[in-house]
């Protein structure tokens, strides 16, 4: 090729590349930009969280509180239950009294447009300094129970259907006092109740909480002690007697085989899909804990082997929050664990054969989350094109690093990812919404479409500062399809289920889990995302205990119940047309 031609074959390419590229800016440029606003005041959601800080700046104050979507009354419309901090002189006199205002909160959701506190009503006072919340049904009676891991004793709120709960924690055996956090639901032994796994942070209480300081000379600040310098307390797994009661079995389960961690966030998955359900932990300061059922009612922690303990780099991380969800199409769940700043997020890629690897760079998350403390964490479909894209809430645990002579911001953006096809995260922050221009000190997140408008929205839980909820308004000709599942044979919740959904484009999976972010519980539908045009076929549902069913739902359904024992049964190792 003569030199002219090569430049001529040069340069027509370039054009080429470069129409293609502006093409793609152009298309990338004409989306409508996800976006949310905040609404909370406006439809009566009036919650101030309410911690505060001590002189000492003992550190539970500064971790904050989750909170939770449930139908309680079933009226089909998602109500929103509130944890609540404490202050510390009220800690020491849990006799004295208490303004409403200081009380966890239940707000009844009146058809999309208005929330009412029925906190009173409902029989729901707590003001102990709660921490992590979640939602199931743990007497199959269909009406979902609330359990709340409190920094002090623990309770468990049962629904008695007529619109009000009685605190029945103790007559459970599940009112263990310590320095709780997270919390989650699963039926581990597939027996058809909900068991009970309890995270705890810290082995200390009121009378024993040392304090430290940070700084020097004249600087120095004293600061409740690092979690690295304080006792670590165990993890607890009740298993449900489906009596009303609950017993210990943590040390028959082999969950105290190694040393106590920090723990703080949980999600429970089948993570190796062969239908018992794992429990995966994100801890601070010490490795993450992946403990693996295996179907005998034992489990063994297989994180490190896994790839999911520490970062790619083999380093150990603060985790706080975390989500788990298909974010490649690959038909595996990968999970995403929020850290501590000066330290990265953590995107663990599901490879399959219960591997994981640390793809956080790759995807783009890395570089905007090293400035961040992160808590609160959501993998969503905002925009409903079927991929799903990531929330997180950052905000620090510190703030008074100015006076010992540091500069880490105390409140501080939440942040807002795109999905690009499984590829990548674009940060899309700026366009979200005023909300993610503002500072702020972000905890537990939650998701549910409150107002059944078919787009999911958001509730977050911010430190000593008023209950924030984000509504989507996103524009767009995609639509989401909600499916509430309820078991029969298995758990009422259907919380376990893997559930496959297929169209004439693609196929996708998800699974129901009893929490999930920091400390909080996202509505019991399961949500999926569909792009305009695309043909519904059909949809699986792998029941906890074996069971598989398969439905043909219409192409116009926006909100399905999918009753187990009424689809068309799937043989055992056949997952239907969907395979």
């Amino acid at each position: 090729m003569s030199r002219f031609s090569y430049e001529r074959f040069f340069v027509n390419n370039l054009i080429v590349l470069s129409s293609l590229l502006s093409n793609h800016s152009f298309l990338v440029a004409q989306e409508k930009p996800i976006h949310f606003s905040e609404i909370a005041l406006s439809l009566g959601v009036d919650f101030q969280h309410h911690s505060p800080l001590t002189a000492e700046r003992h550190l539970h104050g500064f971790l904050g509180s989750g909170l939770g979507w449930l139908d309680y009354d079933l009226d089909g419309w998602d109500d929103l239950y509130c944890c609540q901090g404490a202050s510390w002189e009220s800690m020491l006199n849990p006799g004295g009294t208490r303004d409403l205002k200081q009380s966890n909160a239940l707000y009844r959701n009146q058809s999309g447009v208005r929330f009412s506190n029925v906190t009173p009503d409902a029989c729901l006072k707590e003001f102990g300094y709660s921490m992590g919340v979640a939602i199931g049904d743990f007497d199959n009676d269909g009406f979902p129970d609330i359990y709340v891991n409190n920094f002090g004793v623990n309770r468990l709120f049962w629904n008695l259907g007529d619109g009000t709960f009685s605190e029945v924690g103790t007559a459970a055996g599940v009112n263990a006092g310590g320095f709780g956090s997270g919390c989650t639901w699963a039926d581990y032994d597939n027996d058809g109740d909900l068991d009970l796994f309890v995270v705890n942070y810290l082995k200390l209480d009121l009378k024993n909480y040392p304090v430290c300081d940070t700084g020097s000379g004249s600087q120095k600040v004293a600061v409740g002690c690092h979690p690295r310098y304080l006792p670590a307390e165990y993890d607890i797994l009740y298993e449900n007697q489906s009596d009303g009661t609950f017993i210990d079995v943590s040390q028959k389960g082999g969950l105290r085989t190694e040393p106590a961690r920090q723990g703080l966030g949980i999600v429970a998955v089948d993570f190796n899909q062969d239908g018992w359900m794992d429990f995966y932990l994100a801890n601070d300061e010490v490795p993450n804990q992946l403990w693996i059922n295996d179907g005998k009612g034992g489990f063994t922690d297989q994180s490190l082997i896994s790839g999911t303990a520490v970062n790619r780099g083999g380093q150990w991380e603060a985790g706080m929050g975390v989500a788990a969800g298909d974010i490649d199409g690959d038909l595996t769940i990968d999970l995403f664990v929020t850290n501590f700043y000066k330290e990265t997020n953590t995107l663990y890629r599901n490879e399959g054969a219960l591997f994981f690897l640390d793809v956080t760079n790759e995807f783009g998350l890395a570089a905007p989350s090293q400035f961040k403390l992160g808590f609160g964490t959501n993998l969503f479909d905002a925009d409903n094109d079927g991929w799903l894209d990531l929330f997180v809430a950052n905000g620090h645990i510190k703030d008074l690093f100015p006076s010992a002579n540091e500069r880490e911001p105390f409140q501080q953006k939440s942040q807002l990812f795109k999905n690009r096809n499984g590829k990548r995260f674009q940060d899309v922050s700026e366009t979200a919404g005023t909300y993610f221009s503002e500072t702020h000190l972000g905890r537990g997140s939650a998701v549910s479409d409150f107002n059944h408008d078919g787009f999911a929205d958001l509730a977050v839980q911010q430190l000593n500062a008023p209950l924030v909820i984000l509504k989507n308004n996103t524009q767009t000709a995609n639509r989401l399809l909600s499916m509430r599942l309820i078991g029969t044979e298995s758990n009422r919740s259907g919380i376990g289920a893997r559930v496959e959904i297929r169209t004439d484009q693609r196929r996708f999976l998800k699974t129901k889990m009893g929490s999930s972010s920091y400390l909080s519980s996202d509505a019991a539908e399961i949500y999926q995302g569909l792009v305009a045009g695309s043909k519904m076929e059909e949809i699986v549902v792998h029941w906890p205990g074996g069971t598989s069913e398969a439905w043909y739902p219409d192409q116009n359904a926006t909100r399905l119940t999918l009753l187990q024992g009424t689809g068309r049964n799937i043989p055992p190792g056949s997952t239907g047309a969907a395979e």
